[in-house]
């Protein structure tokens, strides 16, 4: 099945703070491109296989509906919902930072 991504708003702020974080704090624009290339390619991963990762239980009561997140990098995490064939990307964060 092929799903259509819809980034709500967080989502976003939180691939700008990341991009910002990356290129002022850490001064390691190579690490920037590697995490975002590797972001794309997970986001890619969830346009067919969204359904496959289980559901985290925790954030699920934490929402009101079923949530699953999917790590990538070494530190991050992405967090979404699936309803039909969209995906919603609530979060793309640190999973250190995901609060239950």
């Amino acid at each position: 099945m092929r799903y259509t991504l819809y980034f709500k708003s967080k989502a976003y702020s939180d691939i700008l703070g990341l991009k910002e974080y990356i290129y002022n704090n850490c001064a390691a624009p190579l690490t920037a491109l590697r995490q975002f290339e590797l972001l794309d390619k997970h986001l890619t991963w969830l346009e067919q296989y969204a359904e496959l990762p289980g559901v985290d239980v925790e954030l699920s009561i934490k929402y009101g509906k079923i949530m699953r997140t999917v790590p990538f990098g070494r530190k991050m995490a992405v967090i979404y919902s699936v309803e039909d064939n969209i995906v919603y990307i609530h979060r793309i964060m640190p999973q250190s930072m995901i609060i239950y």
